[in-house]
Formats: structure tokens, sequence, C-alpha cells
């Protein structure tokens, strides 16, 4: 949260931009420095959540939640300007967007009422913060935005009943679940299951940073009839056929030593690699992609994108190129799919780790799966994608994972946390976190029940 001592040397000859004081204004409540003001009509107001800046695009603030005298929770949209006048001079007053604001903040409380284009009137909150506070602010934009509302939202709530936050953080998983069940399920529509699986693995394989590269690999190996080849006689393709037209099709080869040792490849075994890839791949010679294509910036060996390729060839190489048959077979005697896939993709040396198998399975394998018995009205099937989904052990902690966590909960710990809670986390994130959604997440709902139940006690104790 913002601190209120923070202070910024006054320049020697201050600007007095109206519309960069009221920038500050809107910074200062949202950092936290406005949680409680009185409004015209002698009522108090708290703020429970501040809302979510809309910088400029409609209200200042759209789904704040505010407690009025201690008894109600009033939720809306918060505008803020320095006089009470701008309302009409901004034409607020004839603009039906700002029909849900239910506070209207200012310093100087020069109207009697704030009417909106619906007829109703709203309070008028009146603040009081020193100018050389605002100026302070001013100065020191864009500076301060990591200050302005980092306070963690449900550390109390996580510490007391830490159970509660896990639900939520399961409510999100499954709500993130069923998002890629709905997305597969549209792709199923028009695809088969085996195109659609494999085009999920090469996405995930790909990961975040070289996500683009390897849709463009798996796009000219579709396109040119390549998988098809392969599945359709796939005891032709041993190891170094695999690891030759996926590796060569990518712009890896030749391949260097560094790369060979990273991908699992023994000296050996390279020229066999590169001969493959002459031999029985030239008609790909012209469609694969530049080896800049990739990004291998400050990647990890297990990141790297000739380690993830490898371990893709290898996949492919033991499924006969479509691993769909011995994934639904697992899915169907409820055996672990995470330690299937990384046998199948490993070498003596390397392969595919546990988290990224974890978030394989959990991304792509279980919600395409999910979609596909839903079509095939197989409910068996369902029931056991169900539990693997419940019992997934989680992969590995990522920033926005971590940025989530903290956010909730600080430095409180969750309890045991498993990849459904984990994809939660990064649904909240990105969903709820980052575009300040408070309104719609389950964890804000857990901390305004536990302030009602708070209430409750006070007002029961004698």
């Amino acid at each position: 949260m913002f601190n209120p001592s923070f202070t910024v040397a006054e320049p020697a000859t201050p600007f007095r931009s109206t519309s960069v004081r009221e920038l500050a204004l809107a910074a200062a409540w949202h950092g936290g420095m406005l949680n409680d003001l009185q409004t015209a009509d002698g009522r108090m107001w708290r703020v429970v959540h501040r809302g979510n800046w809309s910088h400029g695009f409609g209200p200042d603030f759209t789904g704040a939640i505010l407690e009025v005298d201690g008894r109600e929770l009033v939720c809306g949209d918060v505008e803020i300007h320095l006089a009470a006048s701008d309302w009409t001079h901004h034409r607020h007053h004839l603009d039906p967007a700002y029909n849900q604001v239910v506070l209207h903040v200012v310093t100087k409380p020069d109207l009697s009422e704030t009417r909106l284009a619906n007829g109703r009137t709203v309070p008028l909150g009146v603040v009081s913060l020193p100018d050389d506070v605002l100026f302070a602010i001013d100065r020191a934009l864009p500076g301060i935005w990591p200050e302005l509302g980092a306070s963690v939202c449900a550390g109390h709530v996580a510490a007391a009943e830490p159970q509660r936050i896990r639900a939520a953080l399961h409510w999100l998983g499954d709500q993130r679940f069923q998002q890629r069940v709905t997305r597969f399920g549209g792709e199923l529509e028009v695809d088969s299951l085996t195109n659609v699986m494999l085009r999920g693995i090469f996405d995930a394989m790909g990961y975040a940073r070289n996500r683009g590269p390897i849709g463009l690999l798996f796009n000219t190996l579709q396109q040119t009839g390549t998988l098809d080849w392969w599945q359709a006689d796939p005891g032709r393709w041993r190891e170094d056929d695999a690891l030759g037209l996926i590796l060569g099709t990518a712009g890896f080869l030749p391949l260097s030593p560094l790369e060979a040792n990273l991908a699992g490849i023994q000296p050996e075994q390279v020229p066999f690699i590169e001969a493959s890839w002459r031999d029985r791949c030239s008609h790909l010679a012209n469609c694969s992609l530049p080896a800049t294509s990739w990004d291998r910036a400050r990647s990890r060996p297990a990141n790297h994108p000739v380690t993830r390729l490898a371990s893709l060839a290898r996949l492919l190489q033991a499924t006969g190129g479509d691993p769909t048959p011995i994934l639904i077979a697992a899915l169907r005697q409820n055996d672990n799919c995470r330690d299937l896939l990384r046998n199948v993709s490993s070498s003596t040396v390397t392969g595919m780790g546990r988290p990224r198998a974890t978030a394989l399975v959990a991304t792509v394998v279980l919600p395409l799966c999910m979609a596909w018995a839903q079509r095939q009205e197989d409910v068996e099937l369902e029931d056991n994608i169900t539990r693997l989904w419940v019992d997934l052990p989680r992969s590995e902690w990522s920033r926005p994972a971590l940025r989530a966590k903290s956010q909730v909960a600080g430095d409180v710990p969750l309890g045991p946390l498993g990849e459904r809670a984990l994809q939660g986390l990064l649904h909240l994130d990105r969903d709820l976190c980052s575009p300040r959604r408070c309104f719609e997440c389950p964890v804000a709902a857990e901390v305004i029940a536990a302030a009602r139940r708070d209430r409750l006690r006070e007002n029961d104790a004698p």
C-alpha cells in the first residue's frame, strides 16, 4: 500500500495543472490514502474495495465496494474530481455511462448535488489532502505505480481460514479448466481429435516465449502431409529419423555440440540424425524455419527450444506420430498420464521434466479429452478425468502464480496446493488481479464474508 509519509522534493516552480492534480487525487484513492471519508449528508463511508481504475474510460473506479456507517454495503462506481462542479463541466450528468456511480469524491464541494443522467442523485464525499501531498504524488508518477494498491488483500482470511482461500482457488482453477474444455470442444467441431491433440501438445511444448515458431512448425508438418505420412507407416521411423525431422524443420540442423548436449543426443548419434534429415526429408528443406525464429535468450536448459523439440520428437516416435490412443487408454484406466508422457519422451540422458509433463496434462490432455468425452457422452471417462484433475500434483511456480499468491496471502502459508489451485492462481492473476476486477473475485467475496461475520460476532458480544 502507498505510504502516506512518502515525500518528494518540491520542484522549484511547481506547476498547477488541474488534470495532473486530479490524476494525483485518483492515485491517492487507488493507493489507499482515502479509506475513510464523510459525505455532505454526515454519513461515514469506508472503502472495502476501491474498484478498478479505468484510467479515463468512463467513471474513474468501477465496481467499488463501500461500507456506509458500518451497517450497509454499497456497490458501484466512484468518480473523482477536484471540484464538484467538474461533474457538469465534463457533462457527466448527460452521460448514461455514469449512471452506476454511487459516490462522487471531491476536494471542493462547490455544487449542492451530483445528479446522474437517469435523475438519481449520489452523495458527495469531501476529502482534504494537503497540496504538498498531491504534488508529491504528481511528481513521483509514474515511478510509484508499483506502490499504489499493492497491499495483500486476503491475508487475514488466509491466516484464520486458509481452507476458504484454497476453495476459492480451486473454483478459479475449475473455471480455467472449463474455458479450455470449451475451446477444445470448438476445435473438435472442425478438426479431428488427433490433430487437435497434436496442435495442443506442440503449443504447450513451445512455452510462452516460443509459442509462435512452434505453431509454425506444426502447421508446416501438417500442411505438407508429413504427419499423415508418419502415422501411415510409423514402423519406419526410428528415433534418429524423428529427431532429424523435427530439429531439421525447426532450423536447428546442423546441430551444434552444445545443443546436442541439451537435447540429450550423444555425439556419435548426430551424423545419423543429420543424414536422415538430408535423405528422408528433402521435401521440407525449403519449408524449414530460420534458426533465428526461436527465442533462446536466458533459457534454462530444460526450457531451451532444442530440449523441448527433442522431447517432442521422441514422444511422436514412441507413439507412431499420434499419442492420443495411449493417453485415452491411460485415462480410462486412471493411470498416471504425467509419468507416461515422461517415459515416452525421454532419452537415456535427458527428457521431459515432471513439471512440464504435469502442465501438459493439465492444460491439454485432460481438458481436450474431457471435451471429447462429452461429445461421445462417455460418462465414465468424464468421471475419471474429473478425479485426475482434482488430484493432479502441482507443476512448478511461475511468476504470475507467485504474484497472485502474494497478492492474496502475502507470506501466509495456504497449505498444500495442487495443480488445480495453481491454475486458479494463474486465472486470478490474468483475469482478475491484473485488470483489478475484484468485484468478480471469489477471494474478494471471502474477504467481504469474513468482514460480515466479524461484525455479527461484535454485535452479538455482550
